[in-house]
């Protein structure tokens, strides 16, 4: 079980927007599990975001497939506060945000199956008495393998190749998942339509490589 490091709500941020986010249809949080349980029973095919940051990703997953239903969550405020407007302007039905960090998601996903888990750009918590702090590891692997159907896939970035070796080793340990060779970096990107998000940018303009990798459920 990983603790969470930062602030959650944004400094600038105003209680009106709090408490009109906690309101919308698509967004939940610790106690309204209800919420939960009644937006993601209209769908067949479900989709998780494991850490969307500013939203580019799963509003246009969301937009592009609205026959499937995308489940995304980050304790950091931020990013539902921004996504807010567009949700309302585009009349998104198919997306749920919610600010529970994964291992307290996960709590309410018991029987619940996804279809693609996207994981871009976790922090690399690059010190190495940090890295203890990283999202994936073994126990992770493990805890996505019991949300996980055969086929399932598992499409992950980062920019960090101490990070990208350990993932790797991560998945390989645990069994399960096989690492998918057709698509790889940028043509998977473009595959699966992932927008250039922040930290895409962000790791570009370092001139960091960006690596991107897919992982399918075995059984």
């Amino acid at each position: 079980m990983l603790n969470f490091y930062g602030r959650k709500i944004p400094r600038n941020s105003k209680k009106n927007e709090i408490e009109e986010l906690k309101k919308s249809n698509f967004f939940f949080t610790q106690g309204q599990k209800l919420k939960f349980s009644k937006k993601i029973s209209n769908f067949n095919n479900l989709n998780l975001e494991i850490g969307f940051g500013g939203g580019e990703n799963i509003l246009s997953q969301a937009n592009l497939n609205q026959e499937e239903f995308f489940l995304a969550c980050d304790p950091f405020l931020k990013g539902s506060i921004k996504l807010k407007k567009k949700i309302n302007s585009l009349n998104i039905n198919n997306i749920l945000l919610t600010d529970l960090d994964f291992y307290t998601l996960f709590q309410y996903l018991e029987g619940f199956f996804f279809k693609k888990i996207y994981i871009l750009f976790p922090d690399p918590w690059p010190k190495e008495k940090h890295k203890k702090r990283r999202l994936i590891n073994d126990q992770f692997v493990n805890i996505i393998s019991t949300i996980s159907n055969k086929n399932t896939q598992i499409i992950i970035s980062t920019d960090s190749k101490d990070y990208l070796n350990q993932i790797l080793y991560s998945f390989y340990k645990i069994k399960g998942f096989k690492l998918c060779y057709d698509y790889f970096n940028e043509f998977l990107k473009e595959h699966f339509k992932i927008p250039s998000t922040n930290y895409f940018r962000k790791a570009e303009k370092f001139r960091n490589k960006s690596y991107f990798l897919l992982f399918e459920k075995e059984n």
